[in-house]
């Protein structure tokens, strides 16, 4: 009886340990992106994150397929024997992808009107070959559970992308700069990968293993499709419509909300979908942790989303430089917009925890078919990227809001507990609000770095100082539960 009683305590220990790895090595790895994007943008200029940014939108919509989620597979199946076939299957997709985007190149440049593209989109299309060749022995990590030594790559990428990257821009290699350093963070990360994973690939391929490995994966990759369409929708009708510059710009103002808001949310539903699946039978019990979730998730998203918004200008010329302060207004739409996104993000996991993914496709297709008409008014017809930005920020809170019908819908909950979750953290984000927007008024004539300080600190206190005022108690649950993870 007592090894039995032990092992969901070891599996729950071991969850954490791995969930604690993965955040160190996320935001390890975020943090060395952020440092390294305040250095390029003042070695590099708008024309040279644009053309990267063609690239990057380009090989966004393959990266999806990349693997046709054989690496999921392979972590599913019990038999590591999967792995040789999954191996091959991976390489023979990374070198097919390769050559598909070498032929098909010239057409990038002819779409974004600009053939600089072409060249930047081939190199970089080698990262598909490349990163295939470490996908398995990486997948093999997860599936032992070795966090710990996952980190040690998934690091390993950040650093040496972002370090080669800067070295690069110091030379004048311009925006190749950018296109070295990703190729040579995979080329990295794969060399670590085959030294710690002990595993290596026999010449073996089994027909039957490859259709069940594709069976698994493709359904997942189906899903991915058309949310990265979605996703990337913005990016290709700047790029087609407007020049290298605006997208360069554009690109620099979506960097800060994405790695902060949109980052997070994603992080957090890797840890909220298992939960969710293990109480999706007990009704009560998902629609408290549902509810929760939400509650937790917006207490911060909130006030980092709405004082970006209103920081966005000193933060821009603070840490960017005055030449891309065209990008301050788009960053205070895109922080809008990751922070609705939030709102209802965690939604999907209730839509999967209940067997019903297909629901995610359907919103992500009413999703494109409501952005794209608007974002091609705002570029097409106004030529202007801070409209884009708040196109982006009102389509995103109408598919909230759908996603939230839904899920009280599926859960059967009352509107109003879901308000009362929100109120949580809306009460105090009026305060941050009223406080931040008259210290700025205060030091208008100030250094932009004295303005973000002051703006900062100021809203973080009015903030935390409302939410213990009038929601002690969910301040009092917070602490409790970091020092329990903490002591973990």
């Amino acid at each position: 009886m007592g090894k039995a009683s032990d092992k969901p305590s070891n599996l729950g220990s071991v969850a954490v340990r791995g969930a604690s790895w993965t955040y160190i090595a996320f935001y390890s790895g975020k943090i060395t992106v952020f440092l390294s994007t305040i250095i390029l943008a003042r070695l590099l200029t708008k024309g040279d994150f644009g053309v990267v940014g063609y690239a990057i939108t380009v090989i966004g919509f393959l990266d999806v397929i990349k693997d046709l989620g054989i690496g999921l597979a392979v972590i599913y199946h019990d038999d590591e024997e999967v792995a040789d076939t999954a191996f091959w299957l991976n390489l023979i997709i990374g070198l097919l992808l390769f050559l598909l985007v070498w032929i098909t190149a010239p057409y990038v440049g002819v779409f974004f009107e600009d053939q600089r593209a072409v060249s930047i989109t081939r190199i970089l299309a080698l990262n598909f070959p490349l990163s295939s060749i470490g996908s398995t022995h990486d997948a093999l990590l997860v599936k032992r559970l070795a966090f710990n030594r996952k980190f040690i790559p998934d690091f390993s990428r950040a650093i040496t992308k972002g370090l080669l990257s800067i070295i690069l821009a110091y030379l004048n290699f311009g925006p190749w700069s950018l296109i070295y350093g990703q190729l040579s963070g995979t080329i990295v990360s794969v060399f670590i990968l085959w030294r710690l994973v002990d595993w290596r690939p026999s010449f073996a391929f089994t027909n039957s293993i490859a259709q069940s490995l594709l069976k698994f994966g493709l359904p997942i990759v189906g899903v991915n499709i058309v949310s990265v369409l979605a996703q990337n929708m913005d990016y290709l009708v700047i790029g087609r419509y407007l020049d290298a510059e605006a997208l360069g710009v554009y690109t620099l103002a979506f960097r800060i909300p994405e790695l902060t808001l949109l980052q997070f949310c994603v992080i957090i539903a890797q840890v909220v979908f298992p939960v969710f699946t293990k109480i999706r039978d007990d009704v009560g019990a998902l629609q408290n942790g549902f509810l929760e979730t939400t509650r937790y998730v917006t207490l911060f998203t909130v006030p980092v989303g709405v004082g970006m918004a209103l920081l966005s200008t000193p933060f821009v010329l603070t840490f960017f430089g005055e030449k891309w302060v065209d990008a301050a207004p788009i960053m205070s739409a895109i922080s809008l917009y990751g922070l609705f996104i939030s709102f209802g993000y965690n939604a999907g996991d209730v839509y999967k925890a209940q067997g019903r993914p297909g629901m995610l496709t359907v919103i992500s297709f009413v999703h494109i078919l409501i952005l794209t008409p608007l974002l091609i008014w705002a570029v097409r017809d106004k030529a202007d990227i801070v409209l884009v930005g708040w196109v982006q920020a009102f389509v995103a809170l109408i598919i909230s809001i759908i996603y939230l019908a839904i899920a009280l819908r599926m859960l059967n909950l009352p509107l109003s507990r879901l308000l009362n979750a929100f109120k949580t953290s809306f009460i105090p984000a009026l305060s941050l609000i009223g406080f931040v927007s008259v210290v700025k008024i205060l030091v208008i004539n100030s250094a932009s770095y004295i303005q973000l300080i002051l703006g900062v600190i100021v809203g973080a206190v009015s903030y935390t100082g409302f939410l213990y005022l009038f929601e002690r108690k969910i301040v009092e649950d917070a602490l409790t539960l970091i020092q329990k993870v903490a002591k973990r």
